[in-house]
């Protein structure tokens, strides 16, 4: 009798639910003896997270969701979002030109790579409430940070657009309006890096509060270039500056106005090629080294303004954010990375939009809790590249061919949604949401191509989607200490186009993305707040996942009609003794498309190798096993210092880069250490770090870039980096 793959993963679903009231029963047994002499012991706070739009604590949320506060990221030296994802489970970022500016984030196995604008990421990224837009934005240096939560799964009902496989939502840290603080670091480490940061806060009246933010980083770069022509790569340049000024005349009214700027000025390395056609150069085959003889360079700039009003109105609160928000970048590229003049790139977009989110959040009746709103947003993008070929092809020197990339896409969109949390019981609580969307798209492209490779082409398209996507979850309390939910939810994204190199035979727009997940949780608060634990096993359904592919006859774009991502994640926080503690955080992912005719095969592919259709195949960027293990020492060391070591031990099962799961577009399983050790007096402190100790070699990313004869690609992830750390605090 042949049992299904699916029928296995239902049945482990429902086996969590049994095991759920199992270890109520247990539990109960225990907590209610115990409870109230363990809270004592240990005082802890709760975490409050806003992944439902209202302060709740996380042991009550239906949701996956991880939060990280400015304590744990500074303990483990945590200074950008894709070394918080690291800490997720089956959550990650890539690297080169994906990680830099195309965002190329991964959530439960679901990731989008986004090389131009016709497409749009599947993760939405926010930072106090406002929606930042394109994954060129998602690079950003973590300062002024009070807390990031992490929510994994379709979060399509409150924060709708672009969520379907999850939300990063980022909250920074409010003016104080009743004394100053500041907080300042200055670092130096391998490779000339220079980390310079500040923040300061305080009151201007009884009634105004302002902080300034400001940091600066700085290196050399680790990527070696032989040529001697061009300077070494990766390296940074890097200033980031945010002013948040909030008014508070009254516990009834409160306005925050917050500007932030982003200016980088780096020289990435991108990637790395480890195969050009016709050419054999030694760093094809040796990690940090490229043969540049064009230049590498970012210029990037981000810039936004918003304002956020909350009204006391009734029984709750009336917000309102309204947001501009606005991006460039212009990228210079040596695509064949060898020393002479063979395939060279320039590409930039520039994109605005402005978004207004207006929602009322209230106990309407006791154990009644609602929220509801509208969002708007519009947004201009505009993408213009330029890509020539070597003068080989003209014979005259200095004459090469080019390929010019326009395009424009032009987006609308408009929200209703609500979230209605009922108390059915003391103990059992039900969650209905849902969100109401119509999205309208203008897209243009137009190629000129003087090569004759990938031939002129022009499209022009609108479409416009419309989406219900529901939400609805149970959650019991079993005892104080142990809850346990079920949710369902969906997911949308709208259709997206191809605005990159195209021909007369590719698909110029894809479908709307659909993700349904099914999903058992248990959260645990045990030991009077020592201990912390959650389980969540899910089921996603995903149809028509848009697939952006580099091939050997330019980029195809294609929806995988149907996929499927079964899943489990565990982690763990737990205070040993009054010094120690330990976490873990555990992912599985079984993530494989369930049907993928026509699935796209990599140019410099043996055709004997490649399948027509891909179902079996596991899904881009989606790791069997992640892991994040993590222990600290905490104590006083003499007079008024503490000291604090801790050790950080990550890995990552093998992952592929593209759906015919080629091993060499592939990344192999990777095991990393990080290690910091200071000393801290609450004013003074100086710490010491290294990050992947052992200096292990990963691929981070990888593709086939073999329509213009650079057959492999690679990035790799940071070699081995230390430095030490001041900081001054008062």
């Amino acid at each position: 009798m042949n049992i299904s793959r699916s029928t296995i993963r239902i049945a482990v679903l429902c086996g969590v639910s049994g095991f759920a009231v199992h270890a109520a029963n247990a539990s109960a047994q225990v907590s209610t003896a115990n409870a109230e002499e363990q809270t004592e012991l240990t005082g802890e706070n709760p975490i409050v997270v806003t992944a439902r739009k209202r302060d709740e604590d996380i042991t009550d949320v239906p949701i996956a969701v991880t939060a990280l506060g400015s304590e744990q990221l500074d303990v483990r030296g945590v200074n950008s979002v894709d070394e918080v994802l690291s800490f997720i489970p089956n959550a990650s970022q890539s690297g080169g030109i994906a990680g830099g500016l195309q965002g190329l984030v991964s959530i439960r196995g679901i990731s989008t790579l986004v090389r131009f604008v016709g497409l749009e990421t599947g993760v939405g990224f926010y930072v106090d409430g406002v929606y930042i837009g394109r994954p060129e934005n998602f690079n950003q240096e973590l300062i002024d940070v009070e807390r990031i939560e992490v929510l994994r799964g379709p979060q399509g009902a409150l924060f709708g657009k672009n969520t379907v496989a999850g939300a990063i939502n980022i909250i920074t840290r409010e003016p104080d309006l009743n004394q100053w603080t500041g907080d300042f670091e200055l670092g130096y480490g391998n490779f000339d890096t220079v980390r310079a940061q500040g923040y300061v806060s305080g009151p201007l009246s009884d009634q105004v509060g302002v902080s300034l933010t400001a940091g600066y980083l700085n290196s050399s770069g680790f990527v070696e270039n032989v040529s001697g022509i061009q300077p070494d790569l990766d390296a940074a340049d890097l200033a980031t500056f945010r002013t948040r000024l909030r008014f508070e005349p009254s516990s009834d009214f409160d306005l925050t106005i917050s500007g932030d700027a982003i200016i980088d000025r780096g020289r990435p390395s991108f990637f790395e090629v480890s195969d050009v056609a016709f050419v054999d150069d030694p760093t094809e085959n040796t990690p940090f080294t490229v043969n540049n003889d064009q230049p590498n360079e970012l210029d990037r700039d981000i810039y936004g303004l918003s304002a956020t009003a909350n009204v006391a109105v009734g029984p709750g609160t009336w917000t309102t954010i309204l947001a501009y928000r606005e991006s460039s970048f212009d990228a210079r590229l040596d695509d064949d990375k060898v020393p002479f003049r063979f395939f060279v790139d320039r590409f930039g977009s520039d994109v605005n939009f402005w978004s207004v989110e207006s929602r009322y959040a209230a106990e309407i009746f006791d154990g009644v809790n609602l929220v509801a709103g509208l969002f708007y947003l519009e947004q201009d993008a505009d993408n213009v590249s330029n890509f020539a070929l070597g003068d080989f092809l003209t014979g005259v020197p200095g004459v090469e061919p080019p390929i010019d990339l326009i395009s424009t896409v032009d987006t609308e969109s408009i929200a209703a949604f609500f979230d209605l949390d009922i108390e059915l019981t003391d103990r059992l609580a039900l969650e209905v949401g849902g969100r109401f969307v119509s999205e309208s798209k203008d897209a243009s492209h137009v190629q000129n191509d003087s090569t004759g490779l990938f031939g002129s082409q022009t499209f022009a398209e609108s479409r416009t989607d419309n989406d219900f996507a529901p939400t609805v979850s149970l959650r019991y309390e079993f005892t104080d200490e142990l809850n346990g939910y079920v949710r369902f939810a969906q997911g949308f994204k709208s259709s997206g186009f191809n605005t990159d190199f195209v021909n007369a035979n590719s698909n110029f727009s894809v479908d709307p993305e659909h993700a349904t997940a099914y999903e058992v949780g248990l959260k645990g608060n045990f030991a009077g707040g020592t201990v912390r634990s959650n389980l969540a096993v899910f089921l996603t359904d995903y149809e028509n996942l848009q697939l952006s592919q580099i091939t050997g006859f330019g980029v195809t774009l294609n929806n995988a009609a149907e996929a499927e991502i079964f899943g489990i994640e565990f982690d763990i926080a737990a205070q040993l003794t009054d010094t120690f503690s330990v976490n873990a955080a555990i992912g599985y992912l079984d993530a494989t498309y369930e049907d993928f005719a026509g699935c796209p095969v990599p140019g410099a592919t043996d055709p004997a190798i490649a399948v027509a259709n891909c179902a079996g195949n596991f899904l881009n960027l989606a790791p069997e096993w992640s892991t994040a293990v993590g222990a600290q020492w905490n104590g006083p060391v003499f007079g008024d210092w503490d000291g604090l070591v801790r050790v950080d031990w990550q890995y990552r099962s093998e992952i592929f880069f593209e759906p015919q799961n080629t091993a060499r577009l592939s990344g192999d399983e990777r095991h990393l250490v990080n290690l910091r050790a200071g000393l801290d007096n609450g004013t003074f402190s100086v710490f010491v770090w290294a990050e992947n100790l052992f200096d292990e070699v990963y691929v981070n990313f990888a593709d086939d870039r073999s329509a213009i004869f650079v057959n492999t690609t690679q990035s790799f992830g940071p070699p081995r980096t230390y430095g030490v750390t001041l900081g001054f605090s008062f």
